[in-house]
């Protein structure tokens, strides 16, 4: 068990807190923040940074690399209206793309009977010749 220094509890000086979690400190390592910037953050001892890291659910963790960019960017290509969310269409879109995806459908389905249409003509017509073959084979 790790034990907190006795001028911690007495002084109680505002950079160091009484409690410091695992949370806390995983959600600093999350953010980028290293060892060396925990123990100035909490105002902390190199032994204590040390013991705390010793702990199973801090051991081996390491701070992200957090890159942040030197600039502002921003993107100006959309339009943002507040009342609507993100992924939101009005609901003219929304019947503009229904209609267009059934007239898709319908042509797809008529281009659908008129090759059935086709394969059965062929069918008849293969039959009709097969049959006149046949006719002409059995006059001898």
């Amino acid at each position: 068990m790790v034990e907190i220094r006795e001028e911690a509890q007495n002084e109680q000086t505002g950079s160091t807190p009484l409690t410091i979690t695992t949370s806390m400190i995983l959600e600093d390592l999350e953010s980028g923040v290293d060892r060396a910037g925990i123990k100035t953050k909490y105002n902390l001892e190199s032994w204590e940074v040390k013991q705390m890291f010793d702990h199973p659910v801090l051991k081996g963790k390491k701070a992200k690399r957090v890159k942040r960019l030197s600039f502002s960017f921003v993107d100006d290509t959309v339009q943002t209206n507040p009342d609507v969310l993100p992924g939101q269409i009005d609901i003219e879109d929304a019947i503009e793309e229904e209609e267009s995806n059934t007239s898709m459908k319908d042509a797809m389905i008529d281009e659908m009977n008129g090759r059935q249409i086709m394969d059965v003509q062929d069918q008849i017509q293969s039959v009709e010749a097969s049959a006149d073959d046949w006719a002409n084979e059995r006059q001898y």
